[in-house]
Parts: C-alpha cells; structure tokens; sequence
C-alpha cells in the first residue's frame, strides 16, 4: 500500500475543512430551535444570531431574524415572570408566562399557570374572614371557588382543589348566617395541599385571624423524585 506523504494530508485536511465547515452548519439553525423549545433563551438568541450570518440560511433570513426578537423577549418574559411570582403578585406573574407561552407554546414553565392561578384562590381564601363585612368575606370566597374551577380547567387536576372548593363552600355558609363571631377564638387551619410537578413551591402561611375557624390555606408543593 502505497504510504500517503504528510503534504498530502495536509492538503486532504485543508480540502476537507470547507466541507466539514458547511455540515456543521447545516445543524445549526436546528440546535438553536431545540434552544428555544426547551426555554433556553439565551443560548437560542446567539445561535440564531450565528445563523443569521451565514448564506446556507439566507433563504430563511426573515424566519431567524424574527426568532432572534423573540428570544430575546422571551428572555424578558421569563424574568418577569419569576419577579412577579417571588413578590407574590400572581396576576401579573400569569400574563407574562401567559405571553411566553405565545411565543413558545413548550415553555418548560407552562405548567406553572394553573399552578398560580390556584395560588391567587389560596390567598383570597386565607385572608377571606379579614374583610369588614361577612358579605364581603362571602364574595371573596366565591371569588376563590371560581379561580380553583379555572385551575381545573387549566389542567390542574388533584382531589385537594375539590377540597378547597368545599372548604370555601362551608366557609360561605358560615358568613351568611350571621352568627355572633366568638373574638376570643384564634383561627387555625389544616393545610389543603395540592401536588404539582416539580419546578416551583408557591406557599401561602396560615396566620392567627380572630373570626372563624375555617380558615384553610393552600401549599402548593413538588412532588418527590422518583428513584431510577
């Protein structure tokens, strides 16, 4: 066999390295939509940014451009998001990861929508019997019922939110009959826990408030791993 001089695999490894160059860029812009999929924004952005760069994708300049902007607000969004969230400001926490989930229907935080909305129940139920008035306190209620029924239908599926639910209920019943309030009883609570996948522990703490001794609150915990 005939033995191949070291100029000449040189010059091989120098023809060869536009070829490589091109096939390694042919799996570029894919890698940078598997990014943005799975919510890593950051990593996307500068990937599509590379793509845009290169004539293999001039054809598909508009669709990259328009991906660069969009990871770069979905970067914005998700801050927003966990700022929100950690303030306990549920409502605005929501409409940011609801437009996230605009832009990237697999968000790996989409789940958590249901998850802060059982939370916006949870804290109208907790600080329901704090209002001036029980009709008040009954409307607060049944303005918790109504976020735990659309935690369900986000797809929030446990037999505790059914629990909730009923324990607003008899709560309800306790304002609208209009009994004195015994002021020299403290409030205590048995937490309604309701399991959701791992990624966030939203927990709204039972306080002592005089007034009623239905005074439940919602923990919203991870679920354990599972051994492999």
């Amino acid at each position: 066999m005939k033995k191949v001089s070291f100029k000449s695999q040189i010059a091989l490894i120098f023809f060869l390295i536009p070829f490589l160059s091109e096939a390694q860029n042919a799996y570029m812009i894919e890698e940078a939509d598997t990014y943005f999929k799975s919510g890593r924004y950051f990593d996307a952005f500068f990937r599509y940014r590379d793509c845009a760069k290169l004539s293999e994708y001039e054809s598909e300049n508009s669709r990259i451009s328009e991906q660069v902007k969009n990871s770069s607000h979905a970067l914005f969004l998700t801050q927003k998001f966990k700022d929100y969230r950690a303030m306990s400001k549920y409502q605005l926490a929501k409409d940011n990861l609801n437009k996230l989930v605009e832009i990237n229907p697999n968000d790996p935080y989409r789940g958590e929508i249901p998850r802060l909305t059982v939370a916006q129940a949870a804290e109208l139920q907790r600080i329901a019997w704090r209002q001036p008035t029980r009709k008040a306190t009954a409307e607060m209620l049944t303005r918790a019922i109504q976020y735990y029924h659309q935690a369900i239908r986000e797809g929030l599926m446990d037999e505790n939110l059914q629990m909730a639910i009923r324990q607003c209920e008899a709560s309800i019943n306790d304002a609208q009959k209009g009994e004195p309030v015994d002021k020299t009883i403290i409030a205590t609570s048995t937490p309604t826990q309701i399991s959701t996948t791992p990624q966030v522990q939203i927990t709204t703490q039972p306080s002592a408030v005089q007034g009623s001794v239905r005074k439940p609150t919602v923990e919203i915990l991870p679920q354990k791993k599972e051994n492999n």
